[in-house]
């Protein structure tokens, strides 16, 4: 059964990259952001393009080096 509502796979966003038509989507690590997805799907966001995932993926949060604290960090919108 496809996801009829988007599924935020990026809670620390700003705007929130959402999910829809996946077959099923597991969250792996909530600290990381990290989530596989299963099917033909699409990531719908309001700050980027949507992209359509034509095959099972895993999407993470974008980690970033801040070189002032001199460690890597979620990446921000």
């Amino acid at each position: 059964m496809k996801t009829s509502f988007g599924v935020n796979v990026a809670p620390s966003s700003d705007e929130g990259h959402y999910v829809e038509k996946a077959i099923n989507i597991i969250d792996l690590d909530v600290t990381n952001e990290t989530f596989i997805v299963e099917g033909e799907s699409e990531l719908v966001t309001k700050n980027h393009t949507t992209l359509k995932m034509e095959e099972d993926c895993l999407i993470t949060c974008q980690n970033v080096y801040n070189p002032l604290s001199k460690i890597f960090e979620k990446s921000r919108d």
